[in-house]
């Protein structure tokens, strides 16, 4: 028998995944919902939180980006990408610190 906190689809939220084009103008002729499987259309979700997503012509990305990052994940400098610059040491140039 299942724990009663499993019986009302508590976690059904959980395995829905995000499904829309966030980006601050859509592209896409068949509208922020369309997604394909490659291509132009393809939906790319934000590889940080994943609560954001964007065609990869609506946010300029090629063919051969395998990831993209949300604004929001970029801006706060918790994201990968941030993560990643700085350890690398990029923008700690002189006077920057």
């Amino acid at each position: 028998r299942l724990p009663s906190w499993e019986n009302n689809d508590a976690y059904a939220v959980i395995s829905e995944r995000h499904g829309r084009c966030d980006a601050s103008e859509c592209l896409c002729p068949g509208g922020r919902e369309q997604a394909e499987e490659e291509g132009p259309w393809q939906l790319l979700l934000c590889c940080s939180c994943a609560a954001e997503g964007t065609h990869r012509r609506c946010s300029y990305l090629r063919n051969s980006t395998a990831s993209w990052e949300c604004n929001s994940c970029a801006g706060l400098g918790t994201g990968k990408r941030q993560s990643t610059q700085l350890a690398l040491g990029w923008g700690q140039g002189p006077g920057t610190g």
